[in-house]
């Protein structure tokens, strides 16, 4: 019984011995291990900020209206669609004929009413009328005075002047139509300042300001970006849309081609600007006993070196790094949990990031 346990004792031992040489000649030392592969991304300036787009028309700041403020025939247009006028320049002029034979005669009228007074007020000097009859006299006087401003007043409503500096946009009348009162004949813009004026939600309206400049793009020119600025945000609310108001000015610059009121414009605001971010893969962060760091690639030796870094948002599938990283560095963006700082690595392609903004 004992020889038989001493020969099981022999046998396992052997056993282990042999296992133990197995593993050790299977196991290549830790510096002949294959480096293990990583993809890459480098840093770079992106825009992270949290932006949304909203459509409107452009519209003209300052559009008039110009309507008759007398009623008759229209016996001159002046000027017509496309074209500049100037404050004061006569657009059209209404027959006033009937006006003026009117005038005549109320300034014949001004003369008698004139003599008669002061025929009265010396009369009353000597005490010759009562004082009633006097003020009788003023108040004739008055109001041949007032019939007379009136009819030249009227008069001058037939000349229909430009009340802005501006272009034609429409005309409605023609010579020989006959107008009513507070009819509209022209519309007159002024193109030297347009805005677009989008409708913005609540929630998007709190990281917006006046004088933050806007990106804009309009539909005729695919190819051409505009700039914009947030002139003004209207403090009430829209009470059917629930949206806000935000007018922004359309920056013009030289050699951009023209626009005209009416196009359709897609401005591009920015609720939290983040344009010029370092950014890199949100993957390429790695967090440990609470630090972060990234694995930044020496090109030279295929090796890896840790860098604490600061982040900031993270948006889009990309992290933003606040300190400890500048643009142009080539980072480990996967199989972070297999190397270490000082680690050898072997890079086997480009991380890149599909679905999000570029």
């Amino acid at each position: 019984m004992y020889r038989l346990i001493s020969i099981l004792t022999l046998f396992h031992l052997f056993l282990l011995t042999f296992l133990i040489s197995c593993n050790s000649s299977d196991s290549p030392p830790a510096d002949q291990r294959p480096a293990p592969p990583v993809t890459v991304s480098t840093s770079e300036i992106r825009d992270l900020s949290d932006a949304f787009t909203v459509s409107s028309e452009v519209i003209a700041y300052k559009r008039s209206y110009v309507a008759s403020r007398i009623s008759g025939l229209i016996e001159e247009v002046n000027f017509e669609e496309g074209q500049s006028v100037r404050t004061g320049d006569v657009m059209a002029v209404i027959d006033t004929r009937q006006q003026q034979t009117e005038l005549r005669r109320a300034r014949a009228a001004l003369i008698e009413a004139t003599d008669i007074y002061k025929r009265t007020a010396v009369l009353f000097e000597s005490d010759a009328i009562s004082r009633a009859e006097l003020l009788t006299a003023r108040r004739n006087l008055e109001q041949a005075e007032s019939d007379v401003e009136r009819l030249e007043l009227t008069i001058s409503f037939g000349s229909v002047k430009a009340p802005i500096n501006g272009v034609v946009t429409s005309r409605l009348v023609e010579i020989g139509n006959n107008v009513g009162v507070n009819e509209r004949m022209f519309t007159v813009t002024d193109m030297s300042l347009l805005v677009v004026r989008p409708g913005v939600s609540e929630l998007n309206l709190t990281g917006l300001r006046e004088g933050q400049e806007v990106g804009v793009n309009l539909d005729v020119y695919p190819d051409q970006p505009f700039r914009g600025v947030i002139r003004r945000i209207f403090p009430g609310m829209d009470p059917i849309s629930r949206l806000f108001t935000v007018e922004v000015e359309l920056v013009r610059e030289q050699g951009q081609p023209v626009v005209r009121p009416g196009f359709l414009a897609r401005v591009r605001f920015a609720a939290d600007d983040r344009r010029e971010s370092v950014s890199v893969p949100s993957e390429a962060v790695y967090e440990r006993n609470g630090e972060t760091f990234l694995y930044v690639l020496n090109d030279e030796i295929d090796q890896v070196s840790r860098i604490p870094v600061k982040v900031g948002i993270q948006r889009d599938g990309y992290a933003e790094i606040i300190e400890g990283l500048e643009p142009g560095v080539t980072v480990a963006a996967t199989n972070l949990d297999a190397i270490s700082d000082g680690s050898a690595v072997r890079v086997v392609g480009t991380f890149r990031r599909h679905g999000f903004r570029n």
